[in-house]
């Protein structure tokens, strides 16, 4: 009898985990800090599992923050954007955030750089590795 308890509970715990187990965001296209000499023509951002992307931005430095869209309105793990064909050599950090079907919303930022001349400056090398890193609606990182 003690074992079936056991079996149970350990069972019960894994259910748990897997419910509490949030959507992440898994890559980018730039990748996170990625150095690269040409503008590319669109975002791409890969989830772990089906989201709704709600807001998308992206930010040279000292520059003001463009909404990039439409969004597509249906769920989707990978998403391809296009960036405004005017993007010029210098810093970009873009922002996202999403809705999972569990209906938590998540956000986060990476960062990528165009025509870099082979340095990084302080923006890129100490910025949060936010590929891997999302905030849910609660501003908590995960």
């Amino acid at each position: 009898m003690r074992i079936q308890t056991l079996l149970v509970m350990s069972f019960a715990a894994g259910a748990m985990q897997t419910a509490l187990a949030h959507t992440e965001l898994a890559e980018t296209v730039p990748a996170d800090r990625a150095m690269i000499a040409a503008a590319p023509e669109n975002l791409r951002l890969k989830f772990s599992e089906p989201v709704r992307l709600t807001a998308l931005t992206v930010q040279r430095d000292g520059a003001t923050k463009r909404s990039l869209g439409p969004l597509p309105a249906d769920t989707a793990e990978a998403f391809a954007i296009a960036l405004p064909t005017t993007l010029e050599n210098g810093h970009y950090v873009v922002t996202w955030r999403a809705l999972s079907e569990d209906t938590h919303v998540m956000s986060g930022e990476f960062m990528f750089a165009v025509g870099a001349e082979g340095s990084h400056d302080a923006h890129m090398n100490h910025g949060p590795a936010a590929a891997g890193e999302h905030h849910d609606d609660h501003g908590g990182a995960h």
